[in-house]
């Protein structure tokens, strides 16, 4: 039996993909150029990913975000009982704040507010503690002290520390957004468990905000050390208000580029050390839960993935590093992440399995963000909406009636023309999802009177920080 390894770079598009994650490309052996998301945001993405199912049949999606009742048995983990199951995640909701871990024999959710997590949790501490000046850092460091582990608990709220007192500061962030630590836990994990494992990864450093950081590749860029992508509102693009805020456009681009640039090095590191540590093969699989908005005509102008399934949203990488019997070949025909799990027990057993299909789905049951589903302002975005794929066509309909054809360029990733509207989509409807659009998104939110998960103050910031607040 092989070690097999899920490396999901979050929020990671193919074209961006393509052009600054050379390293990973070079070295795989199956490149899927036509790999497609499940869903456009992470929660739906990674059930799907696990469960090979839809959104509206797995059920983890906008109106309930909990991975708590989801069983290793309904998921592609089930399917490797001899398999260790192992997991590091950077991502706040593939995390043990929204029961995923759970899923796992070990795992470690890490953030930049603990970088070491086996230690005490600087932020959730933060949240509780009463004290403030030197009594607040004595408070901590008591705490820190008569933790099960005070080093790793001192470590974390001295680099919280200096994360906040240099958020300002005319230079490039010190330290990144988790990759490391990711890389590092994973090291660990797998450095302390039997083989074969299976170990999942979840990368979140092109996840905005994006800022200059230290270790990034500074000719990729030329915003100023201090710069963040807070310092725009994204929305201003979708308003066309773009003359305004150009400049900000670029820097938040060229620093995307560059965090995707050094994900590729971390990961490229992180391979090379699988190889050389581990006694039976190990084979690599990459890809993204998701893609990214960045403003462009494709994208609809839109920026970040709040809402909607274009190109950018959908299209994601999908690479096999070290696949059984050198296998080397370019796969150009469809292959959803439906898929991913068959993909993976294949390679585990020393199979490349055909996971490619002539038609493939796409669905996202509404806005990422917590809102009143019939807010006007936000009707247009807080919708259910559903995609097919067939040869050059995507074909794209959702809860408010819109019906479209797209036309996709396979020399241009990342891309779509609207080519049509009104246009007939039931035979999709009936064939790919079952329930028509339209009455499952009622039945939902006449069930989902809260769509705010309950999670402590902590998790709460976190989830601010990246933009899901």
């Amino acid at each position: 039996m092989r070690n097999v390894v899920l490396v999901c770079l979050d929020a990671i598009r193919k074209d961006f993909f393509d052009e600054y994650a050379g390293r990973l490309r070079d070295r795989a052996g199956i490149e899927y150029v036509q790999a497609r998301a499940v869903s456009g945001w992470s929660v739906p993405s990674h059930a799907s990913m696990l469960t090979g199912t839809l959104p509206h049949e797995h059920e983890i999606h906008t109106f309930d975000r909990d991975f708590s009742g989801l069983k290793r048995e309904e998921t592609f983990l089930g399917d490797l009982p001899d398999h260790e199951a192992l997991g590091a995640s950077a991502n706040v909701y593939a995390s043990d704040a929204f029961g995923f871990d759970g899923l796992f024999d070990a795992y470690r959710s890490v953030s930049p507010d603990r970088r070491f997590p086996e230690g005490l949790d600087a932020e959730r501490w933060g949240q509780k503690a009463d004290e403030t000046g030197l009594a607040r850092y004595l408070a901590f460091l008591r705490s820190a002290l008569s933790h099960e582990h005070p080093l790793s608990s001192i470590a974390n709220g001295v680099l919280v520390e200096i994360d906040d007192r240099l958020a300002d500061a005319p230079f490039e962030k010190p330290l990144d957004d988790g990759a490391n630590i990711v890389a590092r836990e994973a090291r660990r994990l797998v450095s302390a468990a039997p083989e074969p494992f299976v170990l999942f990864t979840n990368f979140m450093d092109v996840h905005g905000p994006l800022t200059p950081v230290r270790a990034y590749d500074s000719s990729l860029y030329d915003a100023s050390p201090s710069w963040s992508s807070r310092a725009f509102d994204g929305r201003a693009v979708e308003h066309g208000e773009i003359d305004e805020i150009r400049d900000d456009i670029e820097h938040h681009r060229d620093l995307y580029a560059a965090a995707t640039d050094y994900l590729d090095q971390v990961v490229n590191d992180l391979v090379d050390w699988l190889h050389s540590k581990t006694d039976e093969e190990t084979t690599v699989v990459v890809t993204a839960d998701h893609g990214e908005n960045l403003g462009y005509e494709a994208d609809r102008r839109l920026f970040a993935h709040r809402s909607g399934l274009t190109e950018g949203l959908l299209h994601v990488p999908l690479l096999v590093l070290n696949p059984p019997e050198g296998v080397d070949q370019i796969v150009d025909d469809y292959v959803s992440q439906l898929r991913l799990g068959e993909l993976l027990t294949g390679l585990a057993t020393g199979t490349v399995l055909d996971v490619t299909d002539d038609v493939i789905p796409a669905e996202r049951i509404g806005f990422n963000i917590p809102v009143n589903p019939n807010a006007t302002p936000l009707r247009d975005e807080d919708r259910a909406i559903r995609v097919a794929y067939e040869g050059t066509a995507k074909y794209q309909w959702d809860s408010l009636g819109n019906r479209y054809r797209y036309r996709l360029d396979r020399d241009r990733p990342s891309w779509q023309q609207l080519e049509a509207e009104d246009v007939d989509v039931s035979d999709y409807e009936s064939t790919l999802f079952g329930v028509p659009i339209e009455e499952y998104r009622q039945r939902v939110e006449t069930s989902s009177a809260d769509r705010t998960a309950s999670v402590d103050d902590a998790v709460e910031q976190r989830l601010t920080d990246l933009g899901y607040r």
